[in-house]
């Protein structure tokens, strides 16, 4: 009798670090970041705050992919780099929100692998964003470019 050929489930990504880094953000960034300060009507600060978790094998692209979670909320797009992979963070409120929330991996959203990691909020992140779009522009063009963080 032949085996069954139903395709494995791919083992989770193992997590071995995460780190927030501001950087510049990409002209879509900043479309992004003006429709995020309408919806909310306040300023918010002119950086694209990178959330890079270093993965220890970066696994391979499949048909199942791994959906990433912040506590319960599902990340919507999260992108590979070097070092494992990353996403995008544009309202500084999310950390706060989030605040040592755990980064979990699902494939079905009923069955979590906790990655261990827990989410913190970059330094630079004030408690009360209230910056002037004209300041927080000029201080986004002293961050280092999203290239070159992704690049260390």
């Amino acid at each position: 009798m032949p085996q069954s050929t139903s395709p494995k489930a791919s083992a989770p990504p193992k997590a071995t670090a995460l780190e927030v880094v501001p950087a510049q953000p990409t002209q879509a960034d900043r479309d992004a970041i003006a429709y995020l300060g309408a919806q909310a009507n306040r300023a918010l600060p002119g950086a694209a705050y990178l959330v890079l978790i270093n993965l220890k094998v970066i696994p391979p692209a499949t048909s199942e992919g791994w959906a990433l979670y912040v506590g319960d909320f599902r990340i919507p797009k999260y992108w590979e780099y070097k070092d494992g992979i990353y996403f995008k963070v544009f309202d500084p409120e999310f950390f706060a929100e989030h605040k040592g929330e755990r980064l979990r991996f699902t494939q079905d959203e009923k069955k979590f692998v906790d990655t261990g990691l827990k989410l913190t909020a970059p330094a630079s992140v004030s408690k009360t964003p209230s910056a002037k779009t004209r300041t927080a522009s000029a201080k986004a063009q002293k961050l280092p470019r999203q290239e070159d963080v992704l690049k260390k």
